[in-house]
């Protein structure tokens, strides 16, 4: 129901090449970070030992931007990049809350109309605000998604 993105890459870099090749464009997270800064580089996040974390540097608030999660893989001479694209936990969390309680409300209403046998326009609120609520991450995930997975593809050559 939520936004959500696997796909693996399949590169002829080893995975320490993969590590250093994500070092260079993905810098560590700062706290907080001024409108006029320019980054140095295009991410930030952190890089482990066969794994990392990482976001794309915005200069808008985009709550809805994938959070990447990548595990490399040794394969034959190169290595296999396993990439998930998802909500931030504590967004996810937020837009389910939302979903919840206006779904809750949606009820409520239908009840209501139900009950009275009779229509009135601003009981259609609730199931607008349903549907702007399930379909707001996609229109911020999405492009999103699709910016950082066509850089990673292209920054690991077959």
């Amino acid at each position: 129901m939520l936004p959500h993105e696997e796909f693996t890459i399949a590169t002829a870099l080893d995975g320490d090449r993969v590590c250093k090749r994500l070092l260079e464009v993905v810098e560590p997270v700062q706290m907080s970070r001024r409108l006029w800064d320019i980054p140095d580089k295009p991410y930030e996040g952190e890089i482990g030992d066969r794994t990392f974390r990482i976001s794309r540097i915005l200069n808008n608030r985009n709550s809805f931007a994938p959070l990447i999660i990548g595990r490399i893989k040794e394969q034959g001479t190169g290595s296999q990049i396993e990439i998930e694209m998802k909500l931030h936990p504590f967004v996810k969390f937020f837009i389910l809350f939302w979903l919840g309680a206006v779904g809750i409300g949606c009820i409520g209403v239908a009840i209501a109309i139900l009950s009275r046998q009779r229509f009135e326009l601003p009981l259609l609120i609730p199931y607008g605000m349903f549907i702007f609520g399930a379909l707001l991450p996609f229109v911020g995930f999405k492009p999103e998604a699709h910016r950082s997975k066509q850089f990673l593809i292209n920054l690991f050559p077959d």
